[in-house]
Protein backbone atom coordinates (compact mmCIF):
# COMPACT_ATOMS: atom_id res chain seq x y z
CA UNK A 1 0.00 0.00 0.00
CA UNK A 2 1.55 3.27 -1.08
CA UNK A 3 0.31 6.69 0.01
CA UNK A 4 0.37 9.10 -2.90
CA UNK A 5 0.76 12.64 -1.71
CA UNK A 6 3.14 13.81 -4.42
CA UNK A 7 0.40 15.97 -5.90
CA UNK A 8 0.56 18.34 -2.95
CA UNK A 9 2.78 20.78 -4.91
CA UNK A 10 0.06 21.08 -7.55
CA UNK A 11 -2.35 22.39 -4.96
CA UNK A 12 0.32 24.58 -3.46
CA UNK A 13 1.21 26.01 -6.84
CA UNK A 14 -2.18 27.62 -6.76
CA UNK A 15 -1.35 29.37 -3.50
CA UNK A 16 -2.12 32.65 -5.07
CA UNK A 17 -5.51 33.41 -6.35
CA UNK A 18 -7.06 35.08 -9.32
CA UNK A 19 -9.90 37.51 -9.42
CA UNK A 20 -11.83 38.10 -12.61
CA UNK A 21 -14.24 40.99 -12.29
CA UNK A 22 -17.64 40.37 -13.77
CA UNK A 23 -18.55 43.88 -14.75
CA UNK A 24 -17.31 45.41 -11.48
CA UNK A 25 -14.88 48.30 -11.66
CA UNK A 26 -11.92 48.71 -9.34
CA UNK A 27 -11.58 52.38 -10.28
CA UNK A 28 -13.79 53.66 -7.47
CA UNK A 29 -11.28 52.61 -4.79
CA UNK A 30 -7.59 53.24 -5.48
CA UNK A 31 -6.10 51.89 -2.22
CA UNK A 32 -7.38 49.28 0.19
CA UNK A 33 -7.25 45.75 1.49
CA UNK A 34 -7.92 42.89 -0.90
CA UNK A 35 -8.90 39.43 0.29
CA UNK A 36 -9.09 36.29 -1.82
CA UNK A 37 -10.52 32.85 -1.09
CA UNK A 38 -10.57 29.73 -3.20
CA UNK A 39 -11.45 26.10 -2.65
CA UNK A 40 -10.03 23.86 -5.36
CA UNK A 41 -9.75 20.18 -6.23
CA UNK A 42 -6.47 18.86 -4.82
CA UNK A 43 -5.53 17.31 -8.16
CA UNK A 44 -6.14 20.36 -10.38
CA UNK A 45 -3.96 23.48 -10.10
CA UNK A 46 -5.81 26.78 -10.38
CA UNK A 47 -9.52 27.32 -10.17
CA UNK A 48 -12.27 29.70 -9.22
CA UNK A 49 -11.47 32.50 -6.78
CA UNK A 50 -13.62 35.03 -4.92
CA UNK A 51 -12.09 38.47 -4.38
CA UNK A 52 -13.40 41.09 -1.98
CA UNK A 53 -12.16 44.57 -1.16
CA UNK A 54 -10.94 46.91 -3.89
CA UNK A 55 -11.93 44.22 -6.40
CA UNK A 56 -15.21 42.38 -5.78
CA UNK A 57 -15.41 39.60 -8.31
CA UNK A 58 -15.20 35.94 -9.15
CA UNK A 59 -12.44 34.76 -11.45
CA UNK A 60 -9.91 32.18 -12.56
CA UNK A 61 -6.30 31.48 -11.50
CA UNK A 62 -3.79 30.51 -14.18
CA UNK A 63 -0.85 28.72 -12.53
CA UNK A 64 2.43 29.49 -14.29
CA UNK A 65 4.82 27.81 -11.84
CA UNK A 66 5.21 26.98 -8.16
CA UNK A 67 5.98 30.65 -7.47
CA UNK A 68 4.00 32.53 -10.12
CA UNK A 69 0.36 32.85 -11.13
CA UNK A 70 -1.44 35.10 -13.58
CA UNK A 71 -4.70 36.69 -12.57
CA UNK A 72 -6.74 37.12 -15.74
CA UNK A 73 -9.37 39.86 -15.84
CA UNK A 74 -11.79 40.77 -18.66
CA UNK A 75 -9.89 44.04 -19.25
CA UNK A 76 -6.33 42.99 -18.45
CA UNK A 77 -4.23 40.72 -16.27
CA UNK A 78 -1.70 40.87 -13.44
CA UNK A 79 1.20 38.63 -12.44
CA UNK A 80 1.39 37.41 -8.85
CA UNK A 81 4.68 36.22 -7.37
CA UNK A 82 4.50 34.16 -4.18
CA UNK A 83 7.04 32.81 -1.76
CA UNK A 84 6.36 30.13 0.89
CA UNK A 85 7.67 30.81 4.39
CA UNK A 86 6.42 27.78 6.34
CA UNK A 87 4.83 24.45 5.47
CA UNK A 88 3.65 21.38 7.33
CA UNK A 89 2.55 17.93 6.13
CA UNK A 90 0.88 15.07 7.96
CA UNK A 91 0.51 11.59 6.46
CA UNK A 92 -1.46 8.67 7.88
CA UNK A 93 -0.57 5.54 5.91
CA UNK A 94 -3.00 3.39 7.92
CA UNK A 95 -5.99 5.54 6.96
CA UNK A 96 -4.64 6.51 3.50
CA UNK A 97 -4.99 10.23 4.28
CA UNK A 98 -2.79 13.28 4.25
CA UNK A 99 -3.09 16.95 5.10
CA UNK A 100 -0.86 19.97 4.67
CA UNK A 101 -0.66 23.67 5.32
CA UNK A 102 1.53 26.40 3.90
CA UNK A 103 1.96 30.10 4.67
CA UNK A 104 3.83 32.75 2.73
CA UNK A 105 3.91 36.16 1.14
CA UNK A 106 2.99 37.49 -2.28
CA UNK A 107 3.57 40.58 -4.41
CA UNK A 108 1.90 41.77 -7.58
CA UNK A 109 4.19 41.95 -10.61
CA UNK A 110 3.46 43.50 -13.97
CA UNK A 111 -0.06 44.04 -15.20
CA UNK A 112 -1.80 44.96 -18.44
CA UNK A 113 -4.95 46.83 -19.38
CA UNK A 114 -6.99 48.13 -16.44
CA UNK A 115 -4.52 46.44 -14.08
CA UNK A 116 -1.31 47.94 -15.51
CA UNK A 117 -0.85 50.40 -12.63
CA UNK A 118 -1.84 48.17 -9.69
CA UNK A 119 0.68 47.10 -7.08
CA UNK A 120 0.32 45.27 -3.81
CA UNK A 121 1.52 42.60 -1.45
CA UNK A 122 0.27 40.50 1.41
CA UNK A 123 0.20 37.12 3.09
CA UNK A 124 -1.44 33.86 2.07
CA UNK A 125 -2.22 30.50 3.61
CA UNK A 126 -3.08 27.17 2.04
CA UNK A 127 -4.68 24.16 3.73
CA UNK A 128 -5.46 20.89 2.04
CA UNK A 129 -6.39 17.31 2.77
CA UNK A 130 -7.15 14.11 0.91
CA UNK A 131 -8.56 10.66 1.56
CA UNK A 132 -8.28 7.44 -0.48
CA UNK A 133 -4.63 8.28 -1.17
CA UNK A 134 -3.09 4.79 -0.97
CA UNK A 135 -3.74 3.62 -4.50
CA UNK A 136 -3.98 6.94 -6.33
CA UNK A 137 -3.69 10.68 -5.90
CA UNK A 138 -6.55 10.81 -3.43
CA UNK A 139 -9.73 12.83 -3.24
CA UNK A 140 -9.70 16.16 -1.49
CA UNK A 141 -9.62 19.92 -1.56
CA UNK A 142 -7.23 22.80 -1.13
CA UNK A 143 -8.44 26.04 0.45
CA UNK A 144 -6.47 29.20 -0.21
CA UNK A 145 -6.88 32.51 1.60
CA UNK A 146 -4.84 35.65 0.93
CA UNK A 147 -5.06 39.23 2.10
CA UNK A 148 -2.99 42.34 1.61
CA UNK A 149 -2.83 45.93 0.42
CA UNK A 150 -3.59 46.83 -3.18
CA UNK A 151 -3.17 50.27 -4.70
CA UNK A 152 -3.31 51.88 -8.10
CA UNK A 153 -0.59 54.27 -9.19
CA UNK A 154 -0.88 57.10 -11.66
CA UNK A 155 0.30 57.23 -15.24
CA UNK A 156 3.01 59.80 -14.99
Amino acid sequence: MRLRYGLIPLGLAAALVVAVPTGASAASTKVGTESFTSTQDINTPGGTVVASGVINAVGQDIVISGTEDTFVFPNGQITVLHSPRHDNQKVNTNKCTFSFSKHGTYTFGSGTGDWALYSGSGKYSVAGSATDACTGPGVGTVTITASGVISQGTNG
